[in-house]
């Protein structure tokens, strides 16, 4: 068994591994949304986790891999991919969920420090890059299904379509600093999937 297979978190799911890894995690996510990333140190993550801090560098050797992970698993479990029976309801139901997800003072904070520090460290910019391959690919589904109900042509882009659904929430948090909420999140629904349903085959 190499190194990284041993280290915390990939051992005995639901051990005490995983209970460690979950502890960890959730930590991050809550200094993330608190201080933001450069403020966050491992010293402090592990305090509140309630473990040592080489109990984190095994698992997460560095603080953009950790943060990359935390990131990924905060959003599987706060935005979870819907299936309402339409690609309307989809659509809303998601950007209604990436709204909440990013909109509040502490989720606009964590998001903001997140993408700025990206523009400098190259290893954080992987991570964010693979959560954003995952997070599509995740979404993928919601355009599949459109297309095999009829609503969406058969030559649809699912991450394009998805990417066009989440761009202007983002823009709004890391750009112009306009609000966000459930109207916008229906009007860029409304116009993404009205756009891709009347898209000419290519």
């Amino acid at each position: 068994m190499t190194a990284t297979e041993q280290r915390v978190g990939e051992q005995r799911p639901g051990g005490r591994a995983e209970r460690v890894r979950t502890a960890v995690l959730e930590a991050t996510s809550e200094l993330l949304t608190e201080v933001g990333y450069d403020r966050l140190t491992i010293d402090e993550v592990a305090a509140r986790a309630g473990v040592h801090k080489t109990t984190v560098y095994r698992r997460w050797p560095t603080k953009p891999e950790l943060i990359a992970e935390a990131v990924r698993v905060h959003s599987d479990e706060n935005v979870p991919i819907p299936d309402t029976g339409t690609v309307l309801g989809d659509l809303q139901a998601l950007a209604s969920e990436v709204v909440a997800n990013i909109g509040s003072d502490g989720g606009t904070r964590r998001s903001r420090s997140i993408a700025a520090a990206a523009a400098t460290s190259d290893e954080l910019a992987t991570g964010l890059h693979e959560f954003w391959v995952h997070r599509l690919a995740a979404a993928a589904p919601i355009i599949e299904r459109a297309i095999a109900r009829g609503e969406l042509p058969p030559d649809s882009d699912a991450n394009l379509i998805i990417e066009t659904l989440v761009g202007p929430i983002w823009l709004r948090v890391l750009l112009t600093g306009e609000p966000i909420d459930d109207d916008l999140a229906e009007r860029v629904a409304l116009l993404v999937a009205t756009g891709a349903a009347h898209q000419q085959p290519t």
